[in-house]
This record gives structure tokens, sequence and C-alpha cells, in this order.
């Protein structure tokens, strides 16, 4: 659109879109002179006043639409349950206090498991020990067994007097079983033996060296006497009192047999033995 000034002729051109129908005049750049808009013109931009409030109504009504159904729709997405809503609608004491209890659960579950695999571990355990403890008992039992003169010993050693009470008892058990309590006649030595006969009476006396680092069981002593003619006239079996003989030691005896000799010029041998087994019945 092209305006001419009444005044200097100075052409312009305008801009419709810009103009209204409050807009009554115009003025010149120029000289500033002001001119009234054709009649024409008013009635054009009154019509476009109204097309352009038709249109803006127009658009609020489609606007107030969409808004109404967004609305509803928001309200039946609010009624079902959106985690992902519900999670950005918390607060971060709320997040923080749902981390804190989720990590609680997370250990408390952790040690339900720590415990039921230690269980599980120690029954484990117990199944695979018992047969081992099993054989242990059986090794220790037999080995007693094997070393019992050896034990007898030391118990003799450390514990006397309930050795001296439960010992006939442990030797009978032995000798049911043909297992007799041995003496360790290798470690043991049968020294400065002297037999003495008195009319009926044959004395003897001698000393019984242990030559090892441990105590040992005292043996019995086999007394045998021979005449010149090889007739036994003498045969005994010496128990001592003592039990045991200490570690790198020796214990003398002194004991006197009755015999029947019938001549006191014959000449007899007395000759003395220890036997390896303690006791027999």
């Amino acid at each position: 659109m092209h305006e001419t000034c009444k005044s200097c002729g100075t052409v312009f051109k305008v801009n419709q879109s810009i103009l209204t129908s409050n807009i009554q005049w115009l003025k010149c750049g120029v000289c500033n002179k002001k001119w009234a808009l054709p009649s024409k013109q008013k009635e054009n931009l009154i019509k476009n006043d109204v097309e352009i409030n038709h249109k803006t109504e127009k658009v609020k009504k489609e606007l107030a639409s969409i808004k109404s159904v967004v609305e509803d729709k928001s309200k039946t997405l609010a009624k079902k349950p959106n985690p992902v809503l519900d999670q950005k609608n918390k607060t971060v004491a709320e997040i923080a206090s749902e981390l804190s209890l989720s990590k609680l659960n997370e250990t408390n579950k952790n040690k339900i498991k720590k415990n039921e695999n230690g269980s599980e571990k120690k029954k484990i355990k117990k199944l695979n020990i018992l047969p081992f403890f099993i054989i242990a008992l059986g090794l220790i039992f037999f080995l007693a067994i094997f070393f019992r003169s050896t034990l007898l010993s030391y118990s003799f050693f450390y514990f006397p007097n309930h050795s001296q009470n439960y010992f006939k008892k442990i030797n009978s058990f032995f000798i049911k079983i043909d297992l007799p309590i041995l003496a360790d006649t290798k470690n043991l030595n049968l020294t400065n033996f002297i037999a003495t006969v008195q009319q009926q009476d044959v004395k003897l006396s001698g000393t019984i060296k242990n030559i090892s680092k441990r105590p040992m069981l005292i043996p019995r002593i086999k007394i045998i006497g021979v005449r010149e003619d090889r007739k036994i006239i003498l045969e005994k079996t010496l128990i001592l009192e003592d039990k045991i003989v200490f570690p790198n030691s020796e214990i003398s005896f002194n004991k006197s047999v009755r015999v029947k000799i019938q001549n006191q010029k014959d000449n007899v041998t007395v000759k003395a033995t220890l036997l390896k087994k303690l006791l027999e019945y």
C-alpha cells in the first residue's frame, strides 16, 4: 500500500498488516503533515479487525477444547498408578529413606544368606569330621593297646596310687584278650646277682638297672636251682614290691626262698632270668 503526502508529495510505502481500525490519520516523516485515512481503507481495516477477532476467538476455543481434553486425560492418568510420575513427585527425604530401607533389606538378606551358608558349611564340616573322628578314636585305641606297657609305666610314674589299685584289673583284661602286659627286658639288666644257701633257705640278692630315659615296669625274676646231677631242686618266681624303675636308675632286691635240700654238701647252681610277662593267672 502506498500513501502520498498531500503537503510535500512524498510517497510512503505502508505495511497494511500493522494498520488497525483505531488508526485515524497518518503523519509525514518529512514535513510532519497529518492527513486522514480514506473511508474505504477504514472499512477494509474494520473488516480485517473483525476477521482477526473471529480467528482469535476460534483459536481460543480450540485451545480451550484441547486444554479440557488434556486435563481429562491427566485425571485418568492420575487415577492409574504411574511409578515414573510418583518417583518425580517424591521429595529428596523420601527418596533417601527408601534408599536406606533398600540398603537395610539388602544387608539383612546378605546376613540371612551368610547364616544359611554358614549353617550349611557347619553341617558339611560335621558330616566330614565324623568319619575322621571315628578313625582317630580307633587309632588312639589301637595305639593304647600297642603301647600298653609304656602307658602303664608312665601311669605308675605319675599316678602310683591309682595305678596300683587298677593294675590287676587291667592285667586280667589284657590276658583275657591274649595281650599280656610285658616288661621291656632289652633296657633292663640284672646285675650283682648272688644266691647263698643256708640249711633250708636260699638268700637271693641283686640289682635291676634301667638303662633307658623313660620309666620301666619291673619284671618278675625266674629263679632256678640245679644240682650237679642236673636235677632241679629250686624253681621260684620272684615278684618285687616295686612296680617301676626310674629312668637311668636301679633298684636292689633281697629275698629269702625256702627249699628242701637233702645233703648240704651237694653243689647247687642258682640262676636268675628276667621274665617279660608281669603277671599270670
